[in-house]
């Protein structure tokens, strides 16, 4: 029989006897009742019922739902969601999960998680410095996981539904203008890299898509123009060991064919020459994955490894803005293409982005001038035929 505590006229607590658990503690249902003794009364009837159900219906686990803390709840998700997400993005979740959820939130028990709670964890988090990109993520992963909680009847309803997600605030994106392009362009011919930074400036390819590129992907047979059929990346485990694998590019758009000037294919086609010299000297050390750019030993090069010892460098003898990063060179393709006059769905396909409305969503900051002289071009065509 369910226990009916008042503490107010309008106030009372309900709480249901579930069971003992292993230990021999008992485990209640707590809930705070706003209302009449009657509709207490009601409320318990109506849980105390539903407690007798799950009880008939699965006996071996009814229980759990009731006394399982969020770090259990928290393992259980992250091991079920593992045969849904790649490699690395699991390593990302749970990383997130460790440093941001568990200290604050991780004894808890699941059922008597409430949106006050998140509320009180994403505060924190901001007072500690975290961007609001970083703690939506964190968001995300919570919504994704008490969803699935509710889809295991863990809970009835998730409390991460009811909180609103952390406002991002927008960062101007770093690109290279066409000055800085040039000087940039300059730098990297005193580099052993240059070429691959050259490449990726030419064609805006994503770091893992660029770190994948194989020669047998490559089309230098054309005298204009080259051309690249981006359908495999590589993905450098970010966990303790490292190593890495061949994956599917991000998206469907990902699959694409890009294309790049002709003096980039003359300089790909020595480039060839100068690898097959090195596999030779390596012998039977030297690991043939087919890569564009590989370490002397055919390995894949490493994403931290270019951006120390050569991106950086060839940032300072630029003299440009030591923050802009590796993927501002793939920001920095779709501007300068913009700004040259190059169709916005051309560019998109290019980039591999998800739309159209996604390139122009995001690049905003270069069509500005193109709309200024937009009331222009049109008076020049509707007046054309009219002036004598």
């Amino acid at each position: 029989m369910a226990q009916i505590i008042s503490r107010a006229p309008n106030k009372h607590l309900v709480r249901i006897f579930l069971q003992r658990d292993s230990r021999g503690k008992r485990r209640y249902i707590n809930r705070t009742i706003t209302g009449t003794k009657k509709d207490a009364e009601r409320w318990a009837r109506e849980n105390e019922f539903k407690r007798d159900l799950k009880r008939e219906q699965n006996p071996e686990t009814w229980l759990t739902a009731h006394t399982l803390a969020v770090n259990t709840f928290l393992d259980r998700w992250l091991a079920t969601w593992k045969n849904c997400t790649r490699e690395n993005t699991h390593w990302w979740y749970s990383e997130l999960i460790r440093r941001y959820v568990r200290p604050e939130l991780g004894e808890l028990p699941l059922n008597q998680l409430r949106s006050r709670h998140l509320e009180e964890l994403y505060n924190e988090l901001r007072a500690r410095g975290l961007s609001g990109r970083t703690i939506r993520h964190v968001h995300a992963r919570l919504r994704t996981a008490l969803n699935w909680a509710v889809d295991s009847e863990f809970i009835t309803k998730s409390p991460a539904n009811s909180v609103k997600a952390p406002r991002i605030e927008k960062k101007e994106m770093l690109f290279l203008s066409p000055d800085a392009a040039r000087l940039f362009l300059a730098a990297t011919e005193r580099n052993s890299w240059g070429l691959m930074l050259r490449f990726e400036l030419a064609t805006g390819l994503r770091p893992e898509e660029l770190i994948g590129l194989q020669w047998e992907a490559l089309d230098l047979a054309q005298p204009k123009r080259g051309s690249a059929h981006i359908k495999r990346v590589i993905i450098h485990f970010s966990q303790k060991g490292g190593g890495w694998k061949w994956d599917e590019p991000k998206s469907r758009k990902g699959v694409r064919t890009v294309y790049f000037p002709a003096r980039l294919v003359s300089e790909l086609r020595k480039h060839r020459i100068r690898q097959n010299e090195l596999r030779l000297k390596a012998g039977s050390s030297y690991e043939d994955n087919g890569l564009v750019f590989a370490t002397a030993v055919g390995t894949p090069i490493h994403r931290r490894f270019i951006i120390k010892y050569h991106f950086k460098p060839t940032l300072q003898r630029a003299g440009l803005d030591m923050g802009i990063r590796l993927y501002d060179l793939r920001h920095s393709y779709v501007t300068l293409s913009l700004l040259s006059g190059v169709p916005v769905k051309v560019v998109s396909e290019q980039a591999g982005h998800a739309s159209v409305a996604f390139t122009l969503d995001t690049y905003a900051h270069v069509l500005p001038d193109e709309r200024e002289g937009a009331s222009d071009k049109l008076e020049r065509l509707l007046t054309s035929g009219t002036r004598q």
